[in-house]
């Protein structure tokens, strides 16, 4: 629990504060215009109306019709196409002797899935490439005036494409969100067109951006500990545990942020209302009070649920999807190539306050 006079901000450390905060969004808002004008360096408002920067009610309906967007059947109908997608892949790497596992497998895979997912022609990832890399800055809270710039561009360009496509599909009969949610909107049906339009763009880059890093980083935690790949080649009905296991120990999302809607006395210190609060997502997840061992990589751990798919109201919406392609990438990855070890002793990390990621994960691989 601290005051950073550098962030203008508290700091909650601990896994126990972070899980309440993180579901109390009664005294805890998503919403940053609650924000009073302080020093805090919490990302400001954005320019769009999105589904993670609202409160219940109109978080509640807005997840509601991001739900028919996300069902169970829809995910299933995705199962053949991460597997293919996933084998390509995995058999392109394997005709190379080295690859960078970023940008030629976690990168490709997550985007493609989550073009399927939308419903958005394959022909566009170029461009989805860099409007999520631009966009997705600006939750950075050290951002520059450039980037939030561009950022902004990005969100006009992005807001334009996704209007002129559900505007295409008001009358779809299939099941992609964009499809659904167009019959949403144009019905009144709980949501608008902008509406829609933001919260595509918020699952799209989401989808991509931590779909990514926990591939990138598992991945990276695997090839550093050859007992546990060793034993996840084993005994691959583990994957799904390992995949837990991943996210806990190199979380792809390190911070959240909530402001204080009224007064909260937190391990007796006061959080005034209308500041800013940072949930250190990435320091719960190696809280000792809550893991065993908590800076050791296991596989077979029991325990706690870890914290990077967030919690309450807002837990992510994709985590699912994300663990259906982390699980296809690493089974497949493990069946196929015998030989995944570092082509370089020290990976270069993403310069982010928010995500952890890889910017590059060098590897010898061989079948």
């Amino acid at each position: 629990m601290h005051r950073s006079a550098i962030l203008g901000s508290w700091l909650l450390t601990r896994y126990e504060d972070v899980l309440e905060a993180a579901k109390d969004h009664e005294r805890f808002s998503n919403n940053p215009r609650w924000r009073e004008a302080t020093r805090s360096v919490l990302p400001p408002a954005p320019d769009d109306y999105s589904i993670l920067l609202v409160d219940p009610p109109e978080h509640t309906r807005l997840r509601r019709c991001a739900a028919k967007a996300f069902t169970s059947a829809r995910l299933r109908t995705l199962d053949e196409t991460i597997a293919r997608v996933a084998a390509e892949l995995v058999e392109g790497a394997a005709g190379r002797r080295t690859i960078d596992w970023i940008a030629e497998v976690a990168e490709p895979l997550a985007m493609r899935v989550m073009l399927a997912m939308l419903g958005l022609p394959e022909k566009d990832h170029r461009r989805w490439e860099v409007w999520s890399r631009r966009r997705a800055r600006l939750l950075e809270m050290i951002a520059t005036r450039r980037e939030r710039k561009a950022a902004h561009i990005a969100g006009s360009e992005i807001r334009r494409y996704f209007t002129a496509l559900l505007r295409q599909r008001t009358q779809s009969s299939e099941d992609d969100a964009v499809s659904t949610l167009a019959r949403l909107a144009a019905a009144g049906d709980g949501i608008s067109m902008t509406e829609a339009s933001d919260m595509l763009s918020v699952l799209m880059i989401a989808g991509n951006e931590t779909t990514t890093h926990l591939i990138g980083n598992g991945m990276l935690a695997l090839v550093r500990d050859r007992e546990q790949m060793q034993r996840l080649r084993e005994e691959p009905k583990r994957t799904r545990a390992a995949i837990n296991e991943m996210l806990r120990f190199d979380s792809p999302v390190q911070t959240d942020f909530r402001v204080a809607k009224a007064d909260v006395v937190v391990r007796g210190r006061t959080i005034r209302a209308g500041d800013g609060v940072i949930l250190l997502t990435g320091s719960a997840n190696r809280d000792g009070a809550a893991f065993e061992n908590p800076d050791t990589f296991d596989i077979t751990r029991t325990g706690p649920k870890h914290a990077a798919f967030g919690h309450g109201v807002h837990r992510c919406i994709g985590a699912e999807l994300a663990r259906m392609e982390a699980s296809a990438i690493f089974t497949e990855a493990l069946r196929k190539l015998g030989t995944i070890e570092l082509a370089s002793g020290s990976p270069r990390y993403r310069k982010s306050t928010v995500i952890r990621g890889l910017a590059a994960l060098p590897l010898r691989v061989a079948a």
